[in-house]
């Protein structure tokens, strides 16, 4: 599986497919990207090009605010961040991972029909959790900003109380995925609380409040 890094296009960052980078250089005046093996290599990359003012005015537009990490220095720099969007309760719902320091999108998954946010918020923990295990990456941070999915995912269940419809089932399925998972796997990637009052909105905050 290849990784592209997006330094000059429509949206700056990291894609999981070449369907995706082509969609953002495509046409783009000036294009510059790059395919790499992994995705660390691929962050690192991106990481390693910040320096370019334009990139960083890209990477601020990405979040709904540019955190000044200098002004900040216990937010761990070797991290992730997750969060879920939902529109409705139950409504459509996806949710993503990124970069915490560079914005860089790492995953992004949905919308499913007839969810929850909590659900949304549930799975990006999982869903980081099972990508680090598969790069063999121990030692990656995890912030999500939802003390009910962290607890979810410390007690290896999912305590939703949403009602199974037609619309939903795929997502009881990829629920059930993650439980099973969760029972079977450990971890060492340390799961953060994201301090919202003094640090602002997640940086994989959807930007919907």
């Amino acid at each position: 599986m290849k990784w592209y890094v997006v330094w000059v296009g429509t949206e700056p960052g990291v894609c999981n497919s070449w369907e995706e980078c082509e969609a953002r250089v495509k046409g783009y005046p000036g294009a510059r990207y790059k395919a790499y093996n992994s995705q660390q290599e691929a962050v690192e990359a991106f990481r390693r090009d910040i320096g370019d003012t334009s990139l960083i005015t890209a990477i601020a537009r990405s979040s709904r605010q540019h955190i000044n990490y200098e002004a900040i220095p216990e937010i761990v720099r070797d991290s992730i961040a997750v969060d879920g969007a939902c529109s409705g309760n139950p409504g459509l719902m996806e949710y993503r991972g990124v970069d915490v320091m560079t914005g860089a999108e790492i995953f992004h998954q949905g919308p499913y029909p007839d969810c929850t946010n909590n659900i949304g918020e549930f799975l990006a923990l999982v869903h980081a959790l099972a990508l680090f295990a598969r790069q063999g990456n121990d030692h990656t941070a995890i912030y999500s900003d939802s003390r009910t999915a962290m607890a979810w995912v410390r007690n290896r269940k999912a305590n939703t109380k949403l009602q199974l419809t037609e619309a939903n089932r795929p997502i009881f399925g990829i629920i059930a995925r993650a439980e099973r998972w969760l029972a079977t796997h450990t971890w060492s990637n340390a799961i953060l609380k994201w301090d919202t009052d003094r640090w602002g909105e997640i940086p994989a905050d959807f930007g919907r409040k």
